[in-house]
């Protein structure tokens, strides 16, 4: 599913080049950086696909996933839906824990 590229993990869906997902493990979190899904492969199952398997590594370590989104990113929503929690707000910023 996914191919590494110097901290990236290239997201790969029927041989097509699909997104890209960086995770950073620190001691107590596992960090989501980034989940991007290109706009024409959106709505498939694939960043529900890629974000489960981040959620189950970090349930393997039994540590929980953070990671912050825009607060006018509708993402959010995506995040909320596969049960994160919003754990601390700025005017910017949601941070968002699993």
């Amino acid at each position: 599913m996914r191919s590494s590229i110097v901290g990236c993990q290239i997201i790969v869906d029927d041989a097509y080049d699909v997104g890209c997902v960086t995770v950073e493990k620190h001691s107590d979190h596992l960090w989501l950086d980034e989940l991007f899904i290109a706009p024409t492969f959106q709505r498939r199952g694939i960043g529900s696909k890629v974000l489960r398997s981040v959620i189950s590594e970090a349930e393997e370590l039994e540590l929980p996933v953070r990671l912050s989104v825009l607060t006018t990113n509708p993402a959010v929503d995506f995040y909320l839906r596969h049960g994160f929690r919003v754990h601390q707000e700025t005017k910017e910023r949601r941070y968002l824990v699993k």
